[in-house]
């Protein structure tokens, strides 16, 4: 089989990748291959559905750059396409003394991205949300950010590809890729050019085609608590003001079209790229090498980890949870929280030994017919749409 592009990987990247190279390449034939039966079962199928705005990330990062491009064009797709969205904005809450000396640095940082974003007292925080706990001055309002369904955009962009002619090959793994070659159990595919967008599983991949990389894959297991009281409701997104030294966010309110409300995600050290239940995955070697790579890293408290961990343990509990979320949220009891079997998800991050830090950026590595996508944390899915076009300038299409 010949195609002029092959993506491995259907998640959100490799959607909008596929989609983005038939616009601008009308006739090319372009092939998806996923291992699993459908496009949703990981990352992009797990996703809170938040159309992130970009204040977080460094000024002039590949993060702040595509994401701030990238979530006026999910957007313009969503509504284009009549999908559910709700624009409702971020509130940023302070939760301790360090985490209020970090709102100035967050507000300048998201002015120096070039999004909107306003300085909001307390006594006005509690009138927009009485559930919100505000023990500070001030907050931060973030009005572009807003709300998707994830699935609901992955059976759009589906449907279009389809339309486009773009073939879709599920229950397909890579064994090996040869040059411009990529070789399954039955089968080899040629294909000028080779995009690898396979999320947890881009590392592995990479070394299927002999790529040398400094990189190691670090699992983080984000897991959510549902809010059982009918009575309590949030008009916006509510976020900590985090440590910007970090990619997690803190635990945070999520919610979803039909009203549910959410609070998480838990950001839990685990030992299998898709343990969705417990901590070892079912390939032994696999959570033995996570597990002795995070240990040493842990050991050594590289990147502060160990500190990370003990905080994450302190969350495994409902009441550890609840106490966290107490310094945020009011109006809300113990046992009002139920652990959510749904809302589980596995980042896919990946640690740097040169700075012995968890690498804060997407990492795009160009390798003679393919373009391997080593780093696709969050905002990945907001950046997706600008995501797929700064791969194909890389690619230099």
């Amino acid at each position: 089989m010949k195609y002029d592009f092959a993506i491995i990987g259907s998640g959100i990247i490799g959607l909008t990748l596929a989609f983005k190279l038939k616009q601008k390449f009308k006739n090319s034939k372009v092939l998806i291959i996923e291992k699993e039966s459908d496009s949703i079962s990981h990352g992009s199928g797990r996703n809170s559905g938040v159309l992130h705005s970009g204040i977080y990330y460094e000024p002039g990062s590949l993060r702040a750059n595509l994401c701030t491009n990238g979530v006026k064009e999910l957007k313009e797709y969503v509504k284009t396409e009549k999908l559910w969205i709700d624009e409702c904005g971020k509130l940023l809450i302070p939760t301790s003394k360090f985490s209020y000396s970090n709102l100035e640095n967050l507000f300048k940082r998201a002015k120096n991205n070039g999004v909107e974003i306003h300085k909001i007292k307390n006594n006005e925080i509690e009138k927009l949300e009485p559930n919100v706990n505000c023990q500070f001055d001030y907050g931060l309002h973030v009005p572009v950010t807003a709300v998707a369904d994830p699935k609901e955009v992955s059976s759009s962009l589906i449907k279009n590809l389809k339309k486009m002619h773009v073939d879709l090959q599920y229950n397909t793994k890579i064994l090996k890729i040869i040059e411009n070659k990529l070789i399954t159990k039955d089968y080899a595919i040629e294909a000028g050019q080779i995009f690898n967008c396979a999320g947890q599983f881009a590392d592995e991949v990479a070394k299927k085609s002999n790529l040398r990389f400094r990189y190691s894959f670090l699992p983080f297991k984000g897991k959510y608590w549902k809010i059982k009281n009918e009575n309590f409701k949030l008009n916006h997104l509510i976020y900590p003001i985090p440590d910007l030294r970090y990619p997690f966010l803190g635990l945070h309110s999520s919610h979803n079209r039909y009203g549910d409300f959410y609070i998480g995600p838990s950001s839990t050290p685990v030992f299998g790229r898709e343990q969705y239940k417990g901590f070892f995955g079912e390939s032994v070697s696999e959570s033995l090498s996570i597990f002795l790579n995070f240990s040493k890293k842990i050991i050594f408290n590289e990147n502060k980890l160990r500190s990370l961990s003990v905080r994450e343990l302190s969350l495994l509990t409902k009441q550890g949870f609840f106490n966290e979320i107490k310094k945020m949220f009011k109006n809300i009891r113990a046992d009002e929280l139920e652990l959510s079997n749904q809302k589980i998800g596995i980042r896919s991050q990946i640690f740097d030994p040169q700075s012995k830090s968890l690498v804060n950026d997407f990492v795009v590595i160009n390798q003679n017919y393919t373009t391997h996508v080593l780093n696709a944390i969050s905002p990945a899915w907001t950046a997706s749409f600008a995501f797929a076009e700064y791969l194909i300038d890389q690619a230099k299409l």
